[in-house]
This record gives C-alpha cells, structure tokens and sequence, in this order.
C-alpha cells in the first residue's frame, strides 16, 4: 500500500496462464478456487460490483503534470540522436528515429513478460510458493468477484520483506509482502488486496509507471547537472578555504555559491516571464508556476489516490475490515514517525496519515450505509 526478496528455495510458480508455468491442476488453480469459494462470503460480506477500469481524475492530474518531464526528455533524446547521427554522418533520420523508438518503447512496458521483469528485477519481487499461492489467491479471486473482474488477468507476486506493505504496480501486478501473507487473516489479506485493486481499477499505476518512464531521459540530466553543479561548489569552497586557510570556511561559502546560483536563477526566471507578459505570452507564468508547484502537487494527487483506493475496497464489502488494518498498524506504530515530520516531509509524503484514512473511510462508510 505504498511505494517500494530473494527467491526461495522453492520453485516459484505463478498465477495460471504466466509464461512460465503450465496450467495447474483445476483443484489447486484459479479455476479450482472459483469453484469452491462460489460467491463470496464471511465477515466483510463482500456485495457483487460490476466496476469497470478507468483513469481517475488523478491520474489523468498526474500525466498533465508528466507532460513538461516528457517535452524535455524527448528534448533530450533528440539532442542525444543528433549525437549520435553526427558520427554516423546522418543528422535527419538518425535523431527522429531515435525519438520515434523511445516514443514507442512506453508501450512495451505493458507487455505482460516486461510487466514480470518489472517486478522481478526492479521490484525484487518473485512467484508466490505452492502454499503461498493458495492463501493468496484465495483472497484475490474473493475480491475480484467482487468487483465483477476477472482475477486471472493479474499477475501475483511476493516480497520477501518483515514489513506490513503491499502494493501495485504496472498494468497487472500486485504484491504483497512475505509478512503481510503470514501475518494477517483472511478478511484483513482481502480488504488489503481490495484496495490494491482500487489501485488498479483507477488508473494509478499505469500512470505513475507511464509518466517515469518518459521522464527518466530527463531526470538524468538533471541528476548529471546536479551532480556537475555540486562538484563545482565543493571545489570552489574547498579553493576558498585552503586560500585563507579557514576549514570551517567550506561549508560557509558553499552555502554562498548554491544560493547565488538559485537566487540567480530565480531572477533570470523572474525577467523572462517578465518579457513574456509584456509580449503578449501571457500563458507563461501560470505555466511555468505549474511546473515549479508540481513536485508539490504531484504528492497531493497520490495522497487523493489512496483516499479513492480506500473508497472503491468499502464499495466492495471491505471498508470495515481495512478501518481494521489501519487501527491495528496505528498500534504497532507504524505511523508514529509522522509525529516529528516537519511541514517539508508531510508535504512531500506520498501516503496520508493512517488516523486521516479511517477518519475518512468511517465518515465515507457512515454517509453510505
């Protein structure tokens, strides 16, 4: 349920229909499990929605936001593709093909064998053992009957991690966390998994992988620029300090320099958007305080994504039990770091306080009862 193993001595096995394993046998597969559980049933009283995938208002908040990352990452992959056709003496096609295949590369991260190296590789996910699976899928194909979805489509993987966590990711990925599968009952696993697919079913994780994906080519960059600008302060605060032979001196005129270079940027910002409004561009500054602003949006809009995964598990019969979850990680104190958060971390924090989300899903519960 938020962001970010080593295999097991047993052979992982996937979901049915993975690309790696044959079909299991009916009694043990998704197939088997439909049969048995029939329509779902027990404490959290699941009732039956026919809830179909859609992009959410903050999804489609976050790719507007995305488009900035992306005009200059495309900008950096075509100045990247003139490099390249320099030396290979061809400075028209080479830069536009290069462009075109990045372009087209957003696509294959979709791709259901991309999607488990994803998970793999850069989530250090793995298949659920036998056991595991069993338990697992027992309580996705619960919640996804209950959302009128076809459970099978979704790719089940496991963390090897002592945390409380689970989460989505790509188009058809959910996993949970090795404790989180051994720890919690059934009804608590369900209403987890519940919100997951709240995840999936607004858009969220599509979104957040589509938008990194076409803004690492610029996000490189930035971190290489930063990188070069830092080196270039430590050096000449060190040159300061050896001259006047001061070591406390360094750390006093690198906070000088940093700051002359963003004062300076700031008012060379502050005469553009000067000269664009005296030329008639009025759009500028609006735009260009929507790019400065969305660092802090853009944690806003996953903080409002959470809220409408809480919303769509309650419509599914899990609301009760994940006011359950959030009461019983309040008292492992999971979020007593958030006490001595200053204005800076809550405003940069991905997840909303656990008191906020049962306040809300009770509220939300009671008015919809």
């Amino acid at each position: 349920m938020s962001d970010d193993g080593r295999t097991s001595g047993v052979r992982p096995s996937g979901p049915p229909g993975g690309f790696d394993d044959p079909d299991p046998p009916a009694a043990t597969g998704l197939t088997g499990l439909r049969q048995r559980l029939g329509t779902p049933s027990g404490s959290t009283a699941p009732r039956p929605l026919r809830t179909r995938r859609r992009a959410d208002l903050s999804t489609l908040a976050s790719l507007v936001l995305a488009l900035p990352w992306f005009v200059f990452s495309l900008t950096v992959v075509g100045m990247v593709g003139l490099g390249i056709g320099a030396l290979v003496g061809n400075t028209t096609v080479v830069p536009i093909l290069c462009m075109v295949l990045w372009l087209a590369s957003g696509v294959l991260i979709f791709y259901r064998p991309v999607e488990v190296a994803v998970a793999r590789f850069f989530l250090r996910a793995r298949r659920p053992t036998p056991s595991e699976r069993e338990r697992l899928e027992h309580a996705w194909i619960e919640v996804s009957q209950s959302a009128g979805r076809d459970g099978g489509k979704y790719q089940l993987f496991i963390e090897d991690s002592d945390a409380l966590n689970a989460y989505a990711a790509s188009g058809h990925i959910v996993t949970v966390t090795r404790k989180t599968l051994e720890a919690m009952p059934h009804h608590h696993l369900a209403a987890v998994l519940a919100h997951e697919l709240g995840h999936h079913l607004g858009g969220h994780p599509w979104s957040n992988l589509l938008a990194y994906w076409y803004s690492v080519p610029a996000r490189l960059l930035t971190r290489i620029l930063r990188l070069v600008l830092r080196v270039v302060v430590t050096l000449f605060s060190m040159l300061f300090a050896v001259v006047a032979r001061m070591p406390g001196l360094a750390s006093f005129v690198a906070k000088v320099i940093t700051w002359s270079l963003l004062l300076f940027v700031l008012f060379f910002v502050t005469v553009l958007m000067w000269a664009a409004v005296q030329s008639g561009q009025t759009w500028a500054p609006p735009t260009v305080a929507l790019i400065v602003l969305t660092p802090l949006i853009l944690p806003w809009l996953a903080r409002r994504s959470e809220y409408r995964a809480d919303r769509i598990a309650a419509n599914l019969g899990y609301g009760h039990a994940l006011i359950e979850v959030f009461e019983d990680w309040l008292r492992q104190g999971m979020d007593d770091d958030r006490r001595t958060f200053v204005l800076r971390a809550r405003l940069f924090s991905t997840h909303p306080a656990l008191a906020a989300r049962i306040k809300r899903l009770d509220a939300y519960l009671r008015k919809n009862a």
